[in-house]
């Protein structure tokens, strides 16, 4: 018996959808197939939260139609795609600005400041200009993790890991950002398995936070993934996609966003 019955929360907790579910595509712009095996089908407007395939459950979100303006936001992208850099590899990273990892290229980036922090030791370093992008490269850093951040104007910032060499799974203290996502265990990140974060505000969880999530090559106009902190400022994600995510939080005039590196 593989099939399952489909739940769906549209914000007052889960209802049953569909019953006997043995075929779900997801689609384009959050849409959803489903076919059960009595033949019946349906399209809802939805994202996966979680998959619960030994009780034959599987569970979704309703997504809405986002209306307003689409706010800029800034964001880290690594010069690779293996979801780490090799030992004495140069490490390059990409400093875009934009809306649900698309780049606007009118967009200017004024008041940058850049650093990297490794082992509690902080450096400010410089920006270079490529294209539509700024780059930020580091040089041939020494095996272990390190933390890089940028703000513009204090208001946007941005973060990023960056794992040089292989399996480094010790935990990192935030950054003490004024707004700032935090992953809960530094972990490698795989497909079909949840992802959890932390939202802070002034090194303090912030619960009830709206945390918008999207990942690299999406077709979606807007966010596809939108989520809710706890009372311990933590959501979690489940990864249904290949490459890179990006989350963002927005509280009190301030946009972060983290970037989650992730082999193809």
């Amino acid at each position: 018996m593989c099939e399952a019955n489909v739940y769906i929360d549209r914000g007052a907790g889960e209802e049953l959808l569909m019953e006997k579910v043995d075929r779900i595509i997801p689609g384009e712009e959050n849409n959803i197939f489903m076919e059960s095996i009595f033949g019946e089908r349906r399209v809802v407007k939805a994202r996966i939260r979680e998959m619960e395939l030994v009780h034959h459950r599987i569970i979704l979100e309703e997504v809405k139609e986002a209306t307003g303006v689409r706010e800029l936001e800034i964001w880290l992208e690594p010069d690779t795609d293996h979801g780490h850099f090799h030992e004495g590899e140069e490490v390059s990273l990409k400093l875009l600005k934009g809306y649900n990892m698309k780049a606007d290229p009118t967009a200017g980036l004024q008041d940058i400041k850049a650093f990297v922090v490794s082992e509690g030791d902080k450096r400010e370093v410089h920006l270079h200009e490529h294209d539509e992008s700024k780059n930020i490269i580091l040089g041939q850093e020494t095996e272990g993790l390190i933390q890089v951040y940028v703000n513009e104007e204090d208001k946007l910032y941005t973060k990023l890991i960056v794992e040089i060499g292989h399996h480094h799974h010790h935990g990192l203290e935030p950054l003490g950002l004024p707004l700032e996502i935090v992953p809960s265990n530094y972990s490698h990140a795989r497909m079909g398995e949840n992802y959890e974060i932390q939202v802070l505000k002034d090194g303090e969880p912030l619960t009830g936070a709206e945390v918008r999530a999207t990942y690299s090559g999406t077709q979606n106009r807007d966010y596809p993934h939108h989520l809710t902190t706890d009372s311990e400022g933590k959501t979690r994600l489940y990864l249904t996609a290949r490459g890179n995510y990006l989350f963002t939080v927005k509280h009190d005039g301030i946009t972060s966003t983290f970037t989650l590196m992730k082999s193809f």
